[in-house]
């Protein structure tokens, strides 16, 4: 384990914050990353937080605020907002990433430790600052996503294809295979 998560580790079982944080270390990294799970809740909803730190002078707290696939309506209208809450708060780096054809809206917020590390700023970062604007900024976020409706005409006909295709097959006797597996 590299030595800022050594003390970050530290300092949550000196302040009995065990509940609230989960250790994974990142085998075969070149940069001995360690990531710190947590979460953080808003309205009943709960948003899967990130403490990622590393043998580099960086480290960040990590908010997945949505995940899945967007339209592209959908997309505009985050990344307008995305855009907007970066020109208002400059600690923060809200984006929308795709990998693998899983899109999420993320919250950044970097951690920057040269020649010393204080887990008490990671902590501070966390409850005074990231959670702040998660309950005040991230309704912004959410209701761009949901102010755009997500079906479309192609998806309608699709959905009744499907629904009249099961029930000519619910008619019709099911024939039963042996799988090829076994």
């Amino acid at each position: 384990m590299n030595k800022k998560a050594e003390l970050f580790q530290q300092f949550i079982e000196e302040n009995e914050l065990t509940n609230l944080f989960t250790l994974r270390e990142i085998e075969n990294d070149p940069y001995n990353t360690v990531v710190f799970d947590a979460t953080v809740e808003y309205n009943d909803i709960v948003f899967p937080l990130f403490v990622v730190l590393d043998d580099t002078p960086f480290g960040f707290v990590r908010l997945e605020i949505a995940g899945g696939r967007f339209t592209p309506e959908q997309r505009k209208a985050t990344l307008d907002v995305l855009n907007q809450l970066n020109s208002e708060f400059k600690c923060f780096k809200h984006y929308l990433m795709e990998e693998d054809g899983y899109e999420a809206i993320l919250l950044d917020v970097s951690v920057l430790s040269g020649e010393t590390f204080d887990p008490a700023l990671v902590a501070y970062t966390i409850f005074e600052v990231l959670y702040p604007h998660t309950q005040k900024d991230l309704t912004r976020i959410i209701a761009a996503v949901e102010s755009v409706k997500v079906e479309s005409p192609a998806e309608d006909v699709a959905t009744e294809k499907t629904t009249e295709e099961a029930s000519k097959k619910a008619s019709k006797p099911r024939k039963t295979t042996k799988s090829k597996k076994g």
